[in-house]
């Protein structure tokens, strides 16, 4: 486990068993009678084409981040599910990514998308107008890091969740304390009793995170 998942374990206890299910569009969500209540968060980023360097690097640091909440409890009663969609480095198709995010009630907020042409077109024209909180990703302070200087322990948790032991890239580590800033937000909008868009919204303008990069905080 890697110290910022050390640090939040000492807030939320270990569960007996968790449920992750791989989906279309690397979607990861908990189902089943008698299981938690999910909260989803969408990650959208260039997993085809020209920049689907960005993309792999960002999914693998997304479900090690969703993994590592989950297996210390969540965030109160719920379980986090990653939504994971492809917009291509496009806006046109970031604009239909983002469209399908906003209509998921279950989504109360977004990581992307890494790009400025994209994130500021959904941003402004999709995000923004629905209320649902974007975190943008490729900028200040969650800019590429150079992954010789990461920690030995998220490099090794990184290639344990994917496919054949890859080593963390540039952007992986900057997904990787967006995600867990997000959850901080997340832990103290559910301690003051409501988890919407909303109340998300109003704690990631506030909230600080000590992350692998440096401490971060919404732009």
């Amino acid at each position: 486990m890697s110290p910022l998942s050390r640090s939040l374990a000492a807030r939320w206890p270990r569960p007996g068993l968790l449920l992750l299910l791989l989906s279309l569009g690397w979607a990861l969500a908990g189902c089943g009678s008698g299981v938690a209540p999910v909260l989803k968060i969408g990650l959208v980023a260039p997993f085809e084409g020209r920049y689907r360097r960005v993309g792999y690097d960002a999914i693998y640091a997304a479900r090690l981040a969703v993994r590592e909440i989950n297996a210390a409890g969540g965030i109160g009663p719920y379980r986090v599910a990653l939504v994971a969609l492809d917009d291509g480095g496009d806006p046109a198709l970031a604009f239909d990514v983002a469209a399908s995010l906003v209509t998921d009630p279950a989504v109360v907020a977004v990581v992307g998308h890494w790009l400025t042409p994209t994130t500021q077109l959904a941003q402004r024209q999709v995000y923004a107008p629905a209320g649902l909180p974007l975190l943008p990703v490729g900028v200040s302070p969650f800019l590429p890091a150079d992954p010789a200087g990461l920690p030995a322990d998220f490099q090794a948790a990184y290639a344990a969740v994917t496919p054949f032991d890859e080593v963390a890239g540039p952007y992986a580590a900057p997904t990787y304390d967006a995600f867990y800033l997000l959850f901080a937000a997340l832990a103290q909008a559910e301690a003051q009793g409501q988890i919407t868009r909303v109340t998300v919204a109003q704690m990631l303008s506030d909230v600080e995170y000590p992350g692998i990069t440096g401490r971060v905080y919404r732009p």
